[in-house]
């Protein structure tokens, strides 16, 4: 966190999850903003209680996905590092890129 430049008297307050919605998204939209990225600013996209009608937007298409049984909870095929001991992503690797698992 002091890394980024949090003081170390706010620190705490990031054991508050709303805390972490409320301190970082104004300071990306400064970046990006910085960035000269072509956004739509008059929206919030946080999907928590902090954002009802959007966060009821999301809840309600993944139901409406959930009952059309395209969203569902289960084991899928991954790629593993046994180097690292534990799950890679596909450009993580040095070699064999490209290959399913």
């Amino acid at each position: 966190m002091l890394s980024m430049e949090v003081a170390e008297s706010e620190i705490p307050d990031f054991t508050d999850p709303f805390h972490w919605c409320r301190y970082f998204p104004p300071r990306a939209k400064f970046d990006l903003m910085n960035l000269g990225v072509a956004v739509d600013w008059r929206r919030s996209f946080v999907t928590t209680e902090i954002n009802p009608y959007y966060d009821s937007f999301v809840r309600w298409q993944f139901n409406t996905l959930k009952e059309a049984n395209k969203v569902y909870f289960g084991k899928r095929h991954t790629i593993y590092s046994a180097v690292d001991g534990q799950p890679c992503a596909d450009h993580d690797r040095q070699t064999g890129e490209g290959v399913a698992p």
